[in-house]
């Protein structure tokens, strides 16, 4: 467990720890720019979700419930990774305790998303963004296309939407974004920032 002032910080940020199920609750973590979340992130990867597992861990703040997503390695968009690896998130269910992290991304066996990883400074989340470094990947039906959506299945059309002050620019009658279309942009922004050191 990751544990130090990122977890003391989330702990004393007045998040609830109950007996019971607590309703969500919106978060309002400002959506980096799409340059922000690769300069960002360590990895951005293709990701299919293998196992998701919650559990007590012990921090300098007390207990607290941790969640492990384990993730089938598709494709590597930057840096390096193996055929799997695992991110772990503040928050989740333990019996009947939970708790939860407004803006956490849930994973459930089988999504398959892009993923912007950043795991520096024992993170609460390592997505970039909390919720907002997650894409989800979804298929067509009848054309088996595949294309990208936000965390919250809204489509996306092109990278220059992502951010907050972008996200009303959308065309709605534009078509979504391919993962093949979307994956050439993050390889262009990974070069083009390589090369400006």
């Amino acid at each position: 467990m990751k544990s130090g002032t990122g977890i003391r910080r989330a702990l004393a940020a007045a998040l609830v720890l109950t007996a019971c199920a607590a309703a969500p609750r919106a978060a309002s973590v400002i959506a980096p720019s799409f340059d922000a979340m690769i300069t960002r992130a360590q990895t951005v990867f293709v990701g299919q979700a293998l196992d998701v597992s919650s559990r007590w861990v012990s921090t300098p703040s007390g207990p607290a419930i941790v969640t492990v997503v384990t993730f089938k390695v598709i494709r590597t968009l930057k840096g390096e990774l193996g055929a799997q690896t695992q991110l772990e998130f503040l928050g989740g269910t333990v019996g009947g305790h939970r708790l939860e992290v407004p803006g956490i991304p849930r994973f459930r066996v089988g999504d398959e998303d892009v993923l912007f990883v950043d795991e520096r400074g024992q993170p609460v989340s390592p997505v970039v963004g909390f919720m907002h470094g997650r894409f989800r990947v979804l298929e067509e039906r009848g054309s088996g296309r595949r294309s990208v959506a936000r965390h919250d299945f809204s489509p996306l059309t092109s990278v220059t939407e992502i951010g907050a002050s972008t996200a009303a620019a959308r065309a709605p009658s534009a078509r979504p974004l391919s993962l093949a279309d979307f994956e050439r942009e993050i390889a262009r922004a990974v070069r083009r920032q390589r090369e400006a050191r």
